[in-house]
């Protein structure tokens, strides 16, 4: 896997990632903080990946949030405030892919480091409410670097 712009919303640094995990009261995984001075966002190729158990079967990747003050659907600031209600709380929105659903890394506990897809069409529960439980979320890599090696090129029947 390599992006298709290394840092195309400029360059992070260690210190506006320690901003972020202050604003937010979490601690981001080692490799997810490398992968954000490295890359802070962009657009991945390939980018196509499996959801085992899921009845899409495989989605593709739009973008990954970044730190920075670029394009506002790309910051991991915003997507924050989007998911932050919705999905889990061990759970920090890192991507998204093209139907409106999201990549997450578990940030703490036996979640922390693994790669995980949350289903917003699951999202609510019998009245209508969002729900914070694991009925729509479905494990993909163990580590970042897993999914980012299990990234392929699209294959048509493969994506929904």
């Amino acid at each position: 896997m390599r992006m298709e712009t290394e840092n195309p919303h400029g360059a992070t640094s260690p210190e506006e990632i320690a901003g972020f995990q202050a604003r937010w009261s979490v601690v981001l995984p080692a490799e997810y903080r490398e992968f954000l001075l490295k890359s802070n966002g962009g657009w991945p190729e390939p980018d196509t990946f499996v959801v085992p158990g899921w009845h899409g079967q495989a989605s593709m990747l739009d973008a990954f949030f970044g730190i920075h003050h670029g394009r506002e659907t790309e910051r991991l600031d915003r997507a924050m405030e989007v998911y932050d209600a919705r999905i889990p709380g061990d759970l920090i929105p890192i991507a998204d892919d093209a139907g409106g659903n999201v990549v997450c890394i578990g940030w703490k506990g036996k979640r922390r480091g693994k790669i995980y897809f949350w289903d917003h069409e699951d999202e609510l529960d019998e009245q209508g409410l969002s729900r914070q439980d694991y009925r729509n979320v479905y494990l993909l890599a163990n580590s970042l670097t897993e999914f980012l090696n299990n990234l392929r090129e699209e294959d048509d029947d493969q994506c929904e």
